[in-house]
Parts: structure tokens; sequence; C-alpha cells
């Protein structure tokens, strides 16, 4: 199974769920079930894909632990969990260029951690291809645990991040 999320925020981002769905659509995800945490993309109604809206803690944690492949945005929290349970995801940032956000803190924390090893980086739709082909393969290899300052420093963002609401 594939869980794709896209996190909570206020935020649409239709470019990687559209994404995703061309590539279900076309057949190169294999066989796999596609399921997708939406957020806050009413006007995505995937044909090849399972869409959630929103789920509840227990939920995503339950669709992280199954998941053979994950492909998420570049929030720090969904990246936290994903890290915690030891996954290699896929991860294209929202970009400020397209509106997604008002900055590019997505972009920083994904090169940061791609640095690390830890992420396999699609920063457009044409890069997801290559990118979930190269997590397939490292998901084949054990994971080291996160170095603790690495999860301090992506605890510090959800934290930073919590406070600017």
């Amino acid at each position: 199974m594939i869980f794709v999320a896209v996190g909570n925020g206020s935020q649409g981002f239709l470019r990687l769920l559209n994404a995703v769905e061309m590539l279900a659509g076309n057949g190169l995800l294999a066989s796999d079930q596609v399921c997708i945490q939406g957020g806050n993309n009413p006007s995505f109604v995937p044909k090849f894909c399972k869409k959630y809206d929103f789920l509840s803690m227990d939920q995503f944690a339950k669709f992280i632990r199954d998941a053979d492949l994950i492909i998420a945005h570049a929030g720090a929290g969904t990246l936290f969990h994903v890290l915690q349970a030891r996954k290699v995801p896929v991860v294209m940032p929202r970009r400020r260029q397209y509106g997604e956000l008002v900055d590019d803190h997505q972009v920083e924390l994904l090169q940061a951690l791609a640095l690390e090893g830890r992420v396999v980086p699609a920063y457009e739709p044409e890069d997801l291809p290559a990118a979930i082909t190269e997590a397939r393969r490292r998901s084949k290899q054990p994971m080291q645990p996160p170095p603790s300052r690495m999860l301090e420093l992506v605890g510090q963002a959800i934290t930073e991040l919590i406070g600017k609401r």
C-alpha cells in the first residue's frame, strides 16, 4: 500500500495530489492500493486512489506503519512521524513560487533531511517516478535510527510552527 500525506494545513497541494493520481491512472504505481490523506483540497476527487480528507492521529500512525511506500509533503509533523517509523519517504515540498506556502521552509527542511539520506526528494511532479524507484530500493535496506540532533531540529520546527498560529 502507498500512503500519501499532505497534512492538515489550510493551503492546498494539488500539485502533488494530481501527480500521484496521474501515476496511479497510468499504472506506474503497479497494482498498489494508493491511500491519500488529502487535507484541505476539496476539489481533488481521485478516480484511482482512495482519499481521506483528514485522519485521526491513530489512523495516521496506522497508515504510516502499514505503508510499503510513503509520499508526503515536507511538513515537519508528518516527517517526524514517518522518520520515527524508520521509513524512507518520497517528499515533495510545498513551494512559495506556486503559492503553496508563504515561504520555502519546506524546501529547507527537505534539503537538510535529504543530505542525511532520510528522505528521497521530489521537487516537481516529474521527479516522482525516479524518487519512488529510489525509495523502494532504500526500503529494502535497514534504516538507521535518526540522530537525536535531527529529531531535536524537527521538534523545534514543529514548536515554531505551532507558535505561529
